[in-house]
């Protein structure tokens, strides 16, 4: 089935990201674009196989690859089998290169899906609303359109299934201590241990992993726990900073601020009165 729509766009223009067209081909035809496209792309493989052909070189596109096109680069894909069925969409906005960025989608290339339903629902919704001439469909579907790159995202990488899910649950145990221990003085030297790894080497996986260092993440579990017991409003602010773990009570208020923007009182203060 081929299947396409591009929206006669409107107010969603102002929007920081909306969609330009969305489409289905069973068979997907042969683009040669040497002058690229002028919208961001994202084409899925659904069934069968092509070829994509970039400045860095060709690549395979089997079912549950995506190729990622940004604007004006030049291209070409084909069909390499007699079927190569894909799903794609075209996109633009003025904060869209800052999103596919923080996504790592930062120039164009083929990236693995280990699981297309959650992409598949998404791009359902956005084709369904593209079809009926509801006056905020273009909205909504920029509303989709965010749901989809970061559903991409996630299944192109902590559930690839592959080496970063490995290195995750090599992380685990690490984690998992945290979240249990947070309220003590904990050391990088101790939780490199727990998993037989150098503290210079527990740094990098976590890093790679969460984009965050250790004692980041502690901070934020610590973070996170104080803001439960200062909206169930039954200690004091100096007892809910040793309570997470600071001895220091103006170091956690200045840890809280600079998460929350909001000092631990202005946060008790603001939701005190956000409840009556």
């Amino acid at each position: 089935m081929t299947d396409f729509y591009y929206p006669v766009l409107g107010d969603e223009v102002a929007l920081p990201m909306f969609i330009l067209g969305a489409g289905a081909r069973d068979r997907e035809w042969h683009f040669i674009r040497e002058d690229g496209y002028p919208g961001y792309q994202i084409i899925y493989c659904t069934r069968g196989a092509g070829m994509l052909k970039i400045a860095d070189g060709e690549f395979p596109v089997k079912a549950g690859d995506a190729m990622y096109l940004p604007p004006n680069v030049p291209h070409e894909y084909y069909p390499t089998e007699d079927i190569w069925e894909t799903h794609w969409i075209a996109f633009s906005g003025r904060d869209t290169q800052y999103t596919l960025e923080h996504i790592k989608l930062d120039k164009a290339k083929v990236v693995h899906i280990s699981d297309l339903s959650g992409l598949e629902a998404i791009f359902k919704k956005i084709m369904y609303l593209l079809k009926t001439n509801y006056y905020y469909a273009g909205h909504e579907c920029s509303m989709h359109l965010y749901q989809f790159l970061i559903e991409l995202h996630r299944v192109t990488n902590l559930q690839n299934g592959g080496q970063d899910s490995a290195k995750l649950n090599q992380l685990k145990p690490v984690i998992n201590y945290i979240d249990t221990n947070f309220s003590k003085e904990l050391t990088l030297v101790e939780l490199a241990d727990l998993i037989d790894l150098s503290p210079q080497y527990l740094c990098r996986l976590f890093k790679e992993c969460l984009n965050l260092r250790p004692f980041e993440y502690l901070a934020r579990k610590r973070i996170q726990q104080a803001k439960i017991l200062l909206l169930e409003d039954k200690l004091n602010i100096n007892e809910i900073a040793t309570k997470v773990g600071y001895n220091d009570c103006s170091y956690f208020c200045a840890v809280f601020k600079k998460h929350e923007m909001l000092s631990p009182a202005e946060f008790r203060s603001l939701h005190k009165k956000a409840g009556k």
